[in-house]
């Protein structure tokens, strides 16, 4: 949680092995079955409900600035969008910064999504998410797939997204005092990781608030008032509306960033917020 907010960060290597210990000892949702998943590159895990509609999916990519995160960290999270959705999750790693800058974690997702799909899930079955920086690379997919020509899902969650590696929306000055989690300097960190020595934050693989929207499938929106992403995802909102897209942008008072990964500390705001995806998920898969 306070990984973000180091002023002398510890290593690469520590800060992962923090945020996953940390995380991974959340519970899982009740009545789930997890399978691993290690195929032609492919990593992470099948998360199935008890009684889920095995023939509709949620793929999920984790957030932790391009650096850190896992399927571990992440797993007591998609578990419970899984159930609130009554689906199966695909809760998948991918190659992180430093070491595997952009587009490395590009690749994994579009790996990833090319499993699924050859794994008998129809795309219209089928709805991508991920929070923070997992939202950032959940666009980025859909922009590339878009390109590839390949079928879109049926829908995109986003939870307190990252879309703006420029760093350049409003709330990152004006909503600083109030994020408990995230400072620029560590954003900074980030992006140096992620870009490498040839990416541009103004790719708009990179940076999806850039983008062209037009053809994406619908979007849920979920963001705080108290983080820095705010802008983001404002920004974000408005840019696919005016490309014409179905997109439900909520506001959350007082939230901080991805809360819902907190919702043993936020017992009341956190299992909302996971409620309104899983409903917002199933209804997307309802067609």
């Amino acid at each position: 949680m306070t990984a973000f907010r180091a002023a002398e960060p510890v290593s690469v290597e520590e800060e992962r092995a923090q945020f996953d210990a940390f995380h991974g000892a959340m519970p899982l949702a009740e009545d789930c079955v997890i399978e691993p998943i290690v195929a032609d590159g492919v990593r992470g895990e099948r998360i199935t409900p008890h009684g889920a509609d095995t023939s509709r999916a949620l793929l999920y990519h984790h957030g932790g600035g391009h650096i850190f995160g896992s399927a571990l960290s992440h797993r007591h999270l998609v578990s419970r969008l899984a159930v609130a959705a009554g689906v199966v999750a695909f809760n998948m790693d991918y190659r992180l910064a430093p070491e595997h800058p952009y587009p490395a974690g590009l690749d994994d997702a579009v790996a990833t999504y090319r499993y699924v799909l050859g794994q008998g899930f129809a795309a219209d079955q089928l709805v991508v998410g991920g929070e923070s920086a997992g939202g950032n690379l959940t666009v980025a997919l859909l922009l590339k797939l878009r390109e590839l020509g390949l079928p879109l899902p049926a829908g995109a969650y986003l939870l307190s997204p990252w879309l703006d590696l420029t760093l350049a929306g409003e709330s990152y000055e004006a909503r600083a005092p109030h994020d408990p989690m995230i400072t620029r300097a560590a954003l900074d960190r980030c992006v140096t990781a992620y870009l490498g020595d040839g990416a541009s934050a103004d790719d708009p693989l990179v940076s999806p608030v850039k983008a062209d929207l037009a053809g994406l499938p619908p979007l849920l929106i979920q963001v705080g008032t108290d983080e820095l992403f705010l802008s983001d995802s404002t920004a974000f909102a408005e840019r696919a509306a005016l490309a014409g897209l179905d997109v439900e942008l909520h506001v959350w008072a007082e939230m901080v960033h991805a809360w819902p990964l907190f919702h043993l500390a936020l017992p009341t705001s956190g299992p909302a917020a996971i409620a309104e995806a899983g409903a917002w998920i199933a209804r997307r898969l309802a067609h």
